[in-house]
């Protein structure tokens, strides 16, 4: 059973703003990013497909906090931790953390998204939420309470 994941990463020039660092915007990309690769991970597919059906994972919820910036050529992590599991949806937290040139990390941002397990059916043009499958619930489990308290209260000061 998985309830984190860490994707590693190194800011690109296309992420960044006009003062070199890193667009707000991408913090999602990031979290969608790690999110897939989690989902990977544990033999889940973030998108699957049989004839007229699709199943995946829409967003209903996305925030982001931001306390440090990113600049273009830094080394950082998005650490992904499974927040709650409810019955259409996972809800996860993120840490963003800069690695420092001594190999510590200074906290960067910290997010939350809502993911919900849902339909498509394209004959129909509807979409509907569904309960999140038994194999699915199989794989994953929350993180530890004592882990998100200090993923959550980490700054960068």
């Amino acid at each position: 059973m998985a309830f984190d994941y860490v994707l590693e990463r190194e800011l690109a020039f296309h992420e960044t703003d006009m003062a070199g660092i890193a667009h707000f915007s991408n913090f999602f990309r990031w979290m969608e990013m790690a999110e897939h690769a989690f989902l990977n991970s544990i033999g889940i597919a973030p998108v699957v497909q049989e004839r007229d059906k699709f199943w995946g994972w829409p967003r209903v919820r996305a925030s982001c906090e931001y306390h440090s910036p990113l600049r273009f050529g830094d080394g950082f992590e998005v650490h992904l931790f499974v927040k709650e599991i409810k019955q259409k949806s996972i809800v996860y937290f993120y840490r963003f953390r800069k690695k420092e040139s001594d190999g510590c990390f200074t906290a960067v941002a910290r997010a939350e998204m809502t993911s919900v397990y849902a339909g498509f059916d394209v004959p129909t043009q509807t979409m509907g939420a569904l309960d999140l499958e038994s194999d699915l619930i199989a794989k994953l489990e929350e993180a530890p309470a004592d882990l998100m308290k200090a993923a959550r209260n980490q700054r960068p000061f």
